[in-house]
């Protein structure tokens, strides 16, 4: 018996060392990044031919490139994003909710075909959409504005797959039980299938808001103006062809990565849980 408890605990200890390895392996270019951005220009590449200990850790501190792209358009980028990528969220869970709605509860013609078309979108690349829908974008001129960097980001395939799925697993007698006492389509919806899916609600916001928040060609093709500039566009400015600021460009990115990780952290146990669910169903 003890024998049996030893090995099962040398198992565990051997699972977790492992999964402590590969976590390691890939924190750790995310490490030498803040690094990276906090030592001084000239220190930047000295010890990254031969990985060391000073590879991962800076003999000199300087806060210089922070100030830098704090004084610069980093500020506002970041305020262009986050507005983006929250109004984004906004509307997109309201639509995303109504259309995995009608898929889960509505028969009407074509279903399955215009579900699969739903489910395509997002397989599908973006850069294959991107001029017809910049021509549709100018002709509602809307071009250099903030509907051009938003609308286009509201219905997501994937978020309307998870609310779907969602949806589908609720007991047909919830629905028919609202109905007899009169509820309408839309007050069983807004009233009872939405604030039983907040598990999917949590998993969607983290889903639109990591795909505004990473998005960089379609901003840069739709609105290219020094008003409406997106972080990672603003990321990007720090390389040109005559120069590249690798302190600003490691500073603005860091900055990007611990402000996209908040609503990460704060939601991740509810999308690894809805996304568990929707592969079972």
């Amino acid at each position: 018996m003890i024998a049996g408890r030893g090995l099962r605990f040398a198992r565990t200890a051997a699972r977790y060392t492992v999964l402590l390895l590969v976590a390691l392996f890939f924190l750790l270019p995310i490490w030498w990044l803040l690094v990276a951005s906090i030592r001084p220009t000239a220190e930047t590449f000295r010890s990254s031919s031969e990985f060391g200990l000073a590879t991962l850790w800076p003999s000199v501190v300087t806060f210089d490139h922070y100030a830098r792209v704090f004084a610069g358009v980093l500020p506002r980028a970041v305020a262009n994003s986050l507005f983006v990528a929250l109004s984004t969220v906004v509307a997109g869970i309201l639509v995303c909710s109504l259309a995995g709605f009608a898929f889960a509860v509505f028969e009407f013609p074509l279903k399955r075909p215009l579900f699969a078309l739903v489910l395509l979108t997002f397989m599908m690349p973006f850069e294959s959409i991107v001029i017809p829908l910049y021509v549709l974008i100018r002709a509602l001129e809307w071009s250099n504005t903030y509907w051009a960097l938003i609308l286009p980001e509201v219905a997501s395939g994937l978020v309307i797959f998870l609310f779907r799925q969602f949806f589908a697993g609720i007991p047909k007698e919830l629905y028919e039980a609202a109905r007899v006492d009169g509820a309408s389509w839309f007050q069983i919806w807004w009233r009872l299938t939405l604030p039983l899916s907040g598990p999917v609600v949590a998993a969607g916001a983290l889903v639109l808001f990591v795909h505004q928040w990473d998005a960089f060609f379609w901003p840069l093709v739709a609105a290219p103006s020094a008003e409406l500039v997106t972080v990672q566009v603003a990321i990007a400015r720090n390389v040109t062809l005559e120069v590249a600021n690798w302190g600003e460009l490691f500073a603005s990115a860091s900055t990007a990565i611990l402000v996209a990780m908040i609503p990460f952290l704060l939601l991740q146990r509810w999308y690894v849980r809805t996304v568990g669910l929707a592969s079972e169903r």
